[in-house]
């Protein structure tokens, strides 16, 4: 295995706090302070010129396949570079900032009409100052192609489409943007096709372009890439024909798509845009590294030309790996969990030294993932090239700038910053950056795993504007009177709600106990790392109480007694869960929660007892600093890591796994011995489990002390964890609402 460099990582020097027991240090991070690389005290494993003397346990907690940089947050640009004016193809765009196609559940099923929360989610991308905007054509709803009966379906399907779909493309223009809609489909390859099958979906495309050109729409995009049928065609690895549309040379592999844009052209015209989503570089994902047949970055290249020859104005590249989908479009959660760069999901990881013929960018965490990849595609054509793969210019304003600036790619292409803060292009321009709305890669908003709905951590309104909890949609309602507010507790529920209230034009007051704000967040923020930027997350909400006007007061105690003599109209208590403790220790063996885990002695056999999200993060955390770590669920395998993302979850917890951690589902803790911890497992056995200490991750219960003390005297309201404990989505989804409801 690579080594870093002596010089110790933010990420390193966060874990190593917990080897080295220093208390004052933990104490600095759970208040929400980031340690400094270059102020650290020396220790026993330090040298007095900064350097980190070699030890076992070091080289446990420096080594690492895929080193990091994590200095790619630098900001010292004014953004000058991504505000200036591009040509794509007949159209001329304000900035180099494109709304990826993604799906976002916001078209109704079914519906004769666009439905006002599909308009306004996307016009609101081009209120906020991104220049191209695409849709994703959602075969499900919009428009589907089968090839069984030669039919096609979906709102797009009727013959007065172009007029249906006209509002849409109106209110993007109006708003200084212009509109694209991808076609995509995963329902067949083109193995399963005839040449009629091929003559019948290419017209079939065709006529949806024509249909959006007539609607006003500017472009369109099609899809061949991931396993998607565009990309059926391109790789070798899935074309299996024998005729002129197989595999053999590059005028068969894109034929289908060379005739398709020659066609769209004729049809539209050739100032109507065609855009094409290409893989740069195919990796197997399993197993690791079987790539016989895959797309290399010289295949993507002779790719690229063809189609650029047919017509094509621009390229979108990615990546792709064929087991895990959601990597093509979401590459950073190669990268979830403490210290786990490169994890595949399936119980192994990448060397990005290596795999993706060592093109892929592993240093940062997974922003700018396919960077390398695009700008090799852009050597070699001249048409626009822009990618994707964690492009986000709020978190790494100074890589994302010189890229274009530097001519690596031309534009930039994200969905998940953009739907955090919509305004961010704007924002980043007039040089708000620390305005916008961070994006902290949780993934809930490709998690259907809870009631189907993806919700976003960070902007409530997402998958809740138009919905009963939130009918006035993504609109902030003025307070029909101002009403003075006390918000108790400095979390994300308590933060979120005094943000939101203040905006409605109430007075509002918030409370905190500790001297900083952040609530759990601050103790979370330890144990994930830096890849989730929760530190960024604080950032955000403290400084949004200062623009919004909320009066801040902390190192405060609030009990009855400082309501009454703060006399509001409404109190909204935010004072968090309270932590559960279950176990005593005996003899050699500790117990400790999450709160004290930093600070205290824990040995080197580890078991953690929970099945939340907390559980799993500790585990990663402590696996990451050379602990042998074994987790106790009671509840079934499926419910481990309840509160985290079910994709979070799908890549961390075969990484624990693979790296040792053993996972007792459906299993009953008994006591803790001076052995270990004796449990029940679900077969009605007991064991005793060695340990040197086991750490309690237990679900927090509702904190009603102060809510019980107030009854009855005021109007009070408990949001987030201490009304109902889960997670910081559904903290500020709480806070949100409360205040939207004053």
């Amino acid at each position: 295995m690579e080594k870093r460099k002596t010089t110790v990582s933010r990420r390193g020097f966060v874990g190593l706090a917990a080897t080295l027991g220093t208390g004052a240090f933990a104490g600095s991070i759970l208040s929400g302070c980031s340690p400094q690389n270059n102020t650290s005290t020396p220790t026993d494993n330090s040298s007095s010129d900064g350097s980190t003397k070699s030890s076992a346990s070091d080289d446990i907690v420096l080594a690492t396949t895929n080193p990091t940089d994590e200095s790619y947050d630098t900001y010292t640009t004014d953004y000058a570079a991504l505000f200036e004016p591009l040509t794509l193809g007949s159209l001329t765009l304000r900035n180099r900032f494109a709304k990826s196609a993604a799906g976002s559940d916001t078209f109704l099923p079914g519906t004769t009409e666009l439905n006002d929360n599909f308009l306004d989610y996307y016009e609101n991308f081009a209120k906020g100052g991104t220049a191209m905007i695409w849709i994703e054509g959602d075969p499900t709803n919009l428009y589907n192609v089968s090839v069984e009966d030669h039919s096609v379906s979906g709102f797009l399907a009727a013959d007065n489409a172009a007029e249906l779909i006209k509002p849409i493309a109106d209110r993007i223009h109006a708003a200084g943007g212009f509109v694209g809609l991808q076609f995509f489909t995963m329902s067949f390859t083109c193995n399963d096709l005839t040449k009629d099958d091929i003559a019948f979906v290419k017209e079939k495309i065709v006529d949806l372009a024509k249909k959006l050109h007539d609607g006003g729409f500017d472009a369109f995009e099609m899809n061949a890439s991931a396993a998607h049928f565009g990309n059926s065609f391109l790789s070798r690895a899935t074309n299996l024909r024998d005729d002129e549309y197989g595999a053999s040379s590059v005028e068969d592999r894109t034929r289908f798509h060379t005739e398709l844009i020659k066609e769209i052209k004729a049809a539209c015209g050739n100032d109507f845009v065609v855009q094409f989503l290409i893989n740069g570089v195919e990796e197997n994902d399993q197993p690791i590294g079987q790539n016989d047949k895959m797309i290399t970055i010289e295949e993507a290249i002779e790719n690229a030309q063809a189609l650029e020859a047919a017509g094509a104005d621009s390229f979108y590249i990615r990546s792709s790996v064929p087991k895990m989908h959601i990597a093509q479009f979401a590459p950073d959660l190669e990268f979830a969990g403490y210290n786990m760069e490169g994890n595949n999901a399936l119980g192994s990881r990448f060397n990005y030294a290596k795999h993706y013929e060592g093109m892929a960018e592993g240093r940062y965490s997974g922003c700018a993932f396919n960077l390398k990849i695009a700008a090799e595609i852009k050597k070699n054509v001249n048409v626009p090239v822009g990618c994707s793969g964690y492009m986000d210019p709020r978190t790494a304003p100074d890589l994302m700038n010189n890229a274009v600036k530097d001519g690596l790619i031309d534009f930039m292409l994200m969905t998940r910053p953009l739907t955090v803060d919509p305004e961010m292009p704007n924002k980043l321009q007039e040089g708000r950056r620390d305005e916008v709305a961070p994006c902290t890669r949780c993934m809930h908003c490709h998690d259907r795993s809870k009631g189907g709905r993806e919700v976003c951590r960070v902007n409530a309104a997402t998958q809740r504007a138009y919905t009963d909890e939130m009918p006035e949609g993504y609109e902030l309602p003025a307070a029909t009177s101002s009403k003075k507010v006390v918000v108790v507790g400095g979390g994300p529920a308590g933060m979120e709600a005094a943000r939101i209230a203040a905006l409605r034009g109430h007075d509002v007051t918030l409370y905190e106990k500790d001297s900083t704000l952040g609530g759990h967040v601050k103790t979370a923020n330890v144990y994930k790392g830096s890849h989730e930027r929760l530190q960024d997350l604080i950032d955000y909400l403290v400084r949004q109480q200062e623009l919004c006007g909320v009066n801040v007061v902390t190192d405060t105690e609030v009990d009855a007694a400082t309501i009454k003599d703060a006399s509001p109209d409404v109190v909204l208590l935010a004072t968090g869960g309270t932590r559960v403790t279950k176990l005593n220790g005996s003899g050699n063996v500790s117990v400790v929660g999450i709160d004290t885990l930093t600070g205290s002695e824990l040995g080197e056999d580890i078991i953690i007892c929970g099945s939340n999200v907390q559980a799993i993060d500790c585990a990663a955390y402590l696996v990451a600093q050379g602990k042998n770590v074994q987790i106790v669920n009671d509840q079934p395998a499926e419910r481990l890591g309840y509160g985290q993302s079910y994709w979070f979850r799908t890549y961390v917890i075969p990484a624990l796994q693979d790296q040792g951690v053993r996972i007792w589902n459906s299993t009953t803790v008994n006591a803790v011995t001076d052995e270990g911890l004796e449990v029940t497992l679900d077969s009605g056995c007991s064991k005793v489990l060695p340990c040197s200490c086991v750490v309690e991750c237990y679900d927090m219960t509702p904190n009603t002390d102060l809510a019980d003390a107030l009854s009855g005297s005021c109007d009070v309201v408990a949001i987030g964890d201490c009304n109902e404990p889960n997670n910081i989505a559904y903290a500020i989804a709480a806070g949100n609402l409360a205040a939207r409801a004053l």
